[in-house]
């Protein structure tokens, strides 16, 4: 998931109306997943109350995270164009995507079952598959959760990672390019050329942006749970998050300037002298005083918790169209899984 350092204070007030206490509560228009019981081998995971609150809340994430991955998936796989456009940035992206989204299936389906295991309520996020499809070859025609087709990407990961600063400390970094309001896949038959190809340079960055903020997801919450069992479960799978990150960061290696286009105005990659310098600076971690050190970041629950990630989810526009129920069911869960804690 996407993480920003310039949150709207106005939307994020908007969005986050409930109180963490709300969590607990029943949810209208939440659906809780009702499966079969899961025996575990040796005995039932004994978790808190503060475990259960990450854990469902990485569960939606990694649902909302499937449903995107679902999209890009569909169209890298059975659209020719968005396909060759995509392939002119990095020949392997179609098949990092369809590995992509098998890995956060299979993340949103554990967690489930871990739930359901511990004798917990999972998560489904199913009612809210409302969002249509769009109308172009190589997607299916379901509902979905999330949308493409008008996003804002917050590019300051780009340099973050190739500078010294770290946001938990208060530092900024401009945009490699500005986003604002675009499509990541192909919105009608009409679109080729270079405005296909600007779609899918688009896409690239959403796709490491959306990696980057789960990694520092995972991360936050690796101080507040209180099993061996969840903490085995978040350090297990955050890394898989910093490996996507990495390999599509990678990829963005192979953007280049469009002329002929209304998008974005994007920077040469292919001839930037630094091209390669992918490997993360070190930077001031836990107090200013000690050696900087290559790390996450951020990874403060203000900067990269549940609340900071939703927020920057929903600033992006990537629930533009949702329904009010889906907030309403979404933000406590947000809320319960930053409000837990060790003590």
């Amino acid at each position: 998931m996407s993480n920003s350092s310039t949150v709207s204070t106005q939307s994020r007030r908007s969005f986050f109306k409930m109180t963490a206490a709300g969590a607990t509560m029943a949810i209208p228009g939440f659906a809780l997943m009702n499966g079969p019981e899961i025996a575990f081998a040796e005995s039932k995971p004994s978790i808190n109350d503060g475990d259960v609150a990450v854990l469902q809340f990485l569960a939606a994430a990694e649902l909302l995270e499937s449903d995107l991955w679902e999209q890009y998936s569909e169209l890298a796989t059975n659209n020719p164009g968005y396909r060759n456009a995509l392939q002119k940035i990095d020949e392997s992206l179609p098949d990092y995507i369809r590995g992509n989204l098998e890995d956060e299936r299979s993340h949103a389906a554990f967690i489930n079952a871990f739930l359901v295991a511990a004798g917990k309520t999972p998560v489904n996020l199913d009612p809210f598959r409302t969002l249509p499809s769009v109308p172009v070859e190589g997607a299916k025609n379901i509902g979905r959760l999330t949308n493409l087709t008008n996003l804002t990407i917050d590019t300051g990961f780009y340099r973050r990672y190739r500078q010294a600063g770290n946001p938990d400390f208060g530092d900024t970094f401009p945009q490699i390019v500005k986003i604002i309001n675009q499509p990541t896949v192909p919105t009608s038959e009409s679109i080729r050329g270079e405005k296909l190809h600007a779609i899918a340079q688009t896409a690239a960055f959403h796709f490491a942006a959306i990696e980057q903020g789960g990694s520092s997801l995972y991360n936050s919450f690796m101080t507040k749970v209180t099993s061996l069992d969840v903490v085995a479960i978040l350090a297990s799978i955050g890394p898989m998050e910093v490996y996507h990150f990495a390999v599509f960061q990678t990829a963005l290696e192979g953007i280049r300037k469009l002329e002929d286009h209304d998008g974005p105005n994007f920077p040469d990659i292919r001839e930037n002298p630094n091209r390669g310098d992918i490997m993360p600076e070190p930077c001031t971690f836990q107090d200013k005083s000690l050696p900087v050190c290559s790390v996450i970041r951020p990874r403060n629950t203000n900067t990269a918790g549940a609340v900071a990630a939703a927020t920057s989810l929903l600033n992006s526009g990537l629930f533009q169209g949702q329904s009010q129920a889906f907030f309403d069911a979404v933000v406590p869960l947000a809320e319960a899984a930053d409000a837990a804690s060790r003590n």
